[in-house]
């Protein structure tokens, strides 16, 4: 899980608070107030991993007119976080929206990242083709199960483990302002990233291995798919580097409450401008659009949200790979395609390209809500589906091969900001269980 990319929110949209619900808005707090969880999880990906995030929210006073009109006036939160496969990702984030009562946002990130086990399985059309690796020629695999224990056997005196791995550290600051426009509707958007990457194959190294009575071993590592690709010329930065990037944004939000809507929608296009005139190794353009709509069919007599999202992603050719898998939505930074926020059920990054699109609907059901010790709590089920692919370039986009995957969840509302989700998706070659915060779009 390429998990700094994800971490790369520039800036999260204004909530229209004024169109909560009595009963909603009646459930929001005055004052300050702390929450916080143990971060919890387990994949093929990350192993178990384990950390703590906690929030401070600052709501303010009911009868300050931002009370109405935001979802907070100031949230900082604290995060760390390790697993035992060795991904680390630190994050401490501030946002605040209408700061000193102005229609302006500011929110900055500083995060530190590393991900032993970043994932590469090519790259555009190429990552659509069957799992297979150079160690069982001539035969492909649809169980990424049956996949992965097959890479660990010695072949030759090596082992193809980390074929579709390599070693990723990645610091990143990123800082934010945000206008609003035409009745808090409309926001447009500035912002300047910094970040370096810094890049290990595991070509040559020793790994994990079985040996041929079936022992566990170690072994010298075979060419990984990364080193072919970037022997064969096909990849920009297989060194790694800096990238230091100016982002552009507006967007269109009628959603009535931004951490949970029930209606309304949201739009939005980023551009992201790398430049060496910014100190940036790469120089490359990237342009995302997206759109998500909620809707509630029967008010009256469920909690029920209809939530869909629908996104397209073109990229020039000087985008480092690293950087493929970039999704800069205005409000939400996310990364793959594959993973918790976007195919459920695929390896994050299953597919990645210079062109990337995808589809998501979701159906939202507020089944219960309650109080326990002075917190306000709500259960969630959402039966999901997720589909999508990458293309080579913009003049390869199909609606042929998509990859699609089903799955359900159970989201937690906490103090009707934070929410705490599991998710179970299945896809055609795998399967993923995944806990964290929040709705994914």
């Amino acid at each position: 899980m390429r998990a700094v990319i994800a971490a790369l929110t520039l800036a999260a949209g204004a909530a229209h608070a004024d169109q909560l619900s009595p009963e909603d808005l009646a459930r929001k707090d005055e004052g300050g107030y702390v929450t916080g969880l143990p971060l919890v999880s387990y994949s093929t990906d990350i192993g178990l991993g384990g950390g703590a995030r906690a929030y401070y929210y600052w709501n303010g006073a009911r009868d300050d007119a931002r009370f109405t009109q935001t979802p907070y006036l100031h949230r900082i939160f604290l995060q760390g976080f390790a697993s035992t496969r060795g991904l680390q990702f630190h994050w401490l984030d501030y946002d605040a929206p209408r700061i000193f009562g102005t229609p302006y946002r500011i929110r900055s990130q500083l995060i530190f990242s590393r991900n032993i086990n970043s994932n590469y399985f090519g790259h555009g059309d190429a990552a659509l083709a069957p799992l297979a690796f150079p160690g069982a020629p001539g035969e492909t695999f649809d169980s990424y199960a049956d996949y992965t224990a097959a890479q660990q056997r010695i072949a030759d005196g090596v082992a193809y483990t980390k074929y579709d791995q390599f070693d990723l550290i990645r610091p990143v600051f990123i800082a934010s302002v945000e206008r609003l426009a035409l009745g808090d509707r409309v926001r447009i958007l500035g912002g300047l990233g910094f970040t370096y990457a810094s890049i290990r194959d595991y070509t040559g190294k020793q790994v994990d291995a079985i040996d041929g009575a079936g022992e566990a071993t170690q072994a010298t590592s075979a060419p990984t798919r990364l080193r072919e690709d970037c022997d064969a010329g096909r990849l920009v930065g297989c060194g790694g580097g800096r990238e230091s990037f100016l982002r552009l944004g507006i967007s269109y939000d009628t959603r009535d409450f931004e951490p949970d809507p029930n209606r309304g929608v949201f739009a939005d296009l980023a551009i992201d401008l790398a430049t060496v005139a910014l100190g940036s190794e790469y120089d490359y353009a990237r342009a995302l659009g997206a759109v998500r709509g909620y809707w509630s069919p029967i008010p009256a007599h469920a909690d029920l949200v209809l939530a869909g999202r629908a996104l397209l992603e073109l990229q020039t050719a000087g985008t480092p790979f690293f950087s493929l898998d970039s999704l800069p939505f205005t409000e939400d930074f996310r990364n793959g395609l594959g993973g918790h926020r976007t195919l459920r059920g695929y390896r994050q990054d299953r597919y990645v390209g210079r062109a990337m699109a995808a589809v998501t609907a979701e159906l939202r059901w507020t089944f219960v809500r309650f109080r326990l010790a002075r917190q306000k709590l709500a259960l969630i089920a959402v039966p999901f589906v997720d589909t999508g692919r990458s293309f080579d370039d913009a003049g390869a986009l199909t609606l042929s091969d998509w990859r699609t995957s089903l799955g359900g969840a159970l989201r937690i509302s906490w103090n009707l900001a934070t929410l705490v989700t599991i998710d179970y998706g299945r896809s055609s070659e795998d399967a993923g269980l995944y806990i964290n915060f929040g709705h994914i779009f």
